[in-house]
């Protein structure tokens, strides 16, 4: 009996056979033949270990059809958290809302395991393998709690998600201690590494943090950066997820994966695992979805930093109000700007077009979007080599945002292509908007390593009254192909497309500007950009 839980009535057990690979895990001595013989036990275990082994996630050199040689194959630290996965899974199957809160579980916890096993394979493969299974157990005293008491933990993560109380305090609430909490105490009773109960205990209380060995320590940050990639993930507070990801992030910089490696490495691992352990992985919203959800929340927050009667802002922003403020806006800056340019990207410029779309929809407002590409760019870079590429984007980014005005947005949108949007721009103003740009980029003056070399840009603008929420699609596309059109005229000119309102339906226009010569008079200033490399010569 477990005195210190109100609705637990004893404290919950690992299956049977996870406990016996748990033992042979956690024992260095003991032979790979004994997971074998436990394997065997369980024709249906059996046949999912040979299917595993057989696929993508693990690349064996050759097939296997025999669980023995698969198990050898594979090694020790491969087969357990495989093992292991199966099993616990295999146990925790239902119907209705408690089928649904152990899908949710465990695409949680597997989301967990992977990013854990990505950050822990810098050490090794065995590390890797240690830091997927301890993950996978750090969630166990919450299986415990839904497999015991489900209609109690499915009124938890009701209030949790109303946003009433943490996890933690929903769980104190309903059974007297949190998951986290169990889990240390079920492993224990389980005879688990003594690094693997720290970890997860210094999870629970953050202080014991402090007095970890160097080998718990190193799970511990494992532990707890994947905690928060899978919150990040999985859950609804993905704006104060994202923060505390990006710290942690931040903290093991030495060793650690950026967060778009970590994204990409932990979905392929879920793609090759899905089907094994039958999770569903298309619920996970696309990187960009993710990222822009997150900034739309951390926006939010920001404003309401600054009112003292706000309720809704996460206890976690506002713990520490002015450094975590500073934390979020600066984070909503990191991934909003162009990291070579200095401009806003396209992840930025796609939320841009969004909100103005929805804007000047509910306003009857005209709007446009020009979309800027530098001409012969790949012959610079064939030329004069990828620095002095490197340099001419940074160079036509300073000077687009010299001649952007305040109610323009301008953003680099991939390669050697920028997009600028037009707020509440007339037809007649698109043309001279998009001579302003191009001039200004033909009058200044670049240089790279002492040779003068000539830039100019072709520019596709296009403009109207949007009548959808998908119109910002559409006058995209309309700029886009006006842009092609400027190419075909020879470069270095603007091309206008836009539509008007013709008895309630949109007609399309268009309007070419060939090239015209820049006037400069003699007083006027012409920004001059000259580079040199100090490492290498590059002949012109």
């Amino acid at each position: 009996m477990l005195k210190s839980t109100k609705k637990l009535s004893r404290l919950p057990t690992l299956p049977t056979i996870a406990m016996e690979i748990l033992r042979v895990f956690g024992d260095p001595d003991a032979p790979i033949q004994r997971i074998s013989e436990l394997v065997q036990t369980d024709p249906a275990l059996a046949s999912k270990i040979l299917k595993a082994a057989n696929s993508s996630r693990f690349g064996l050199p050759r097939e296997v059809a025999d669980v023995r040689q698969a198990i050898t194959l594979m090694g020790k630290a491969k087969i357990t958290p495989l093992v292991l996965g199966f099993s616990l899974v295999s146990e925790s199957v239902a119907d209705g809302e408690q089928g649904e809160l152990f899908k949710k579980f465990w695409l949680r916890s597997f989301v967990r395991a992977t990013a854990a096993e990505v950050l822990g394979s810098v050490h090794g493969a065995a590390i890797a393998a240690e830091c997927f299974t301890l993950n996978l157990l750090a969630g166990i005293g919450q299986l415990g709690m839904m497999k015991q008491a489900p209609e109690d933990y499915i009124e938890c993560m009701k209030r949790v998600q109303a946003g009433d109380v943490s996890i933690s305090e929903a769980e104190r609430s309903a059974f007297g201690l949190t998951h986290l909490e169990l889990s240390s105490k079920m492993l224990t009773d389980s005879g688990m590494p003594k690094r693997f109960v720290e970890a997860i205990q210094a999870l629970a209380e953050p202080e014991k943090s402090n007095n970890l060995t160097v080998e718990s320590s190193r799970l511990y940050e494992i532990l707890t950066t994947a905690a928060a990639f899978a919150r990040y993930l999985c859950d609804h507070d993905r704006g104060v997820a994202l923060v505390v990801l990006k710290e942690q992030l931040d903290n093991r910089a030495a060793d650690s994966n950026s967060m778009d490696e970590l994204t990409t490495a932990v979905r392929t691992k879920l793609q090759n695992s899905a089907a094994l352990f039958d999770i569903d992985t298309s619920v996970i919203p696309e990187p960009e979805a993710l990222l822009n959800e997150a900034l739309e929340q951390l926006s939010e927050f920001t404003e309401t930093m600054n009112d003292a009667s706000e309720p809704s802002i996460p206890a976690e922003l506002v713990a520490e109000n002015g450094w975590l403020k500073q934390q979020v806006q600066s984070l909503v800056i990191q991934t909003s700007t162009d990291a070579l340019t200095g401009v806003a990207n396209r992840s930025y410029f796609d939320r841009r077009l969004d909100e103005m779309n929805k804007h000047c929809l509910r306003s009857g407002i005209i709007y446009g979007v020009a979309v800027v590409d530098i001409d012969h760019f790949k012959e610079v870079n064939d030329t004069y080599g990828h620095q002095a590429g490197d340099e001419v984007l940074k160079c036509v980014a300073d000077c687009l945002r010299n001649a952007t005005r305040s109610n323009e947005t301008l953003a680099r949108y991939g390669g050697e292509e920028f997009v600028v949007l037009l707020d509440n721009i007339p037809e007649q103003g698109m043309y001279i908007c998009g001579e302003r740009l191009r001039t200004a980029v033909e009058a200044m003056k670049f240089e790279f390593n002492g040779t003068p070399i000539p830039i100019t840009v072709s520019i596709g603008l296009a403009n109207g009254l949007p009548s959808g929420e998908s119109f910002g699609e559409t006058l995209f596309g309309l700029a886009d192909a006006a842009l092609y059109q400027a190419k075909q005229s020879g470069r270095n000119c603007v091309v206008v497309d836009y539509f008007s309102q013709s008895g309630g339906r949109p007609t399309r226009n268009s309007t070419c500007a060939l090239r015209s010569a820049a006037t400069i008079s003699d007083d006027e200033v012409v920004p001059t950009y000259s580079y040199s490399s100090p490492s290498i010569e590059l002949e012109p």
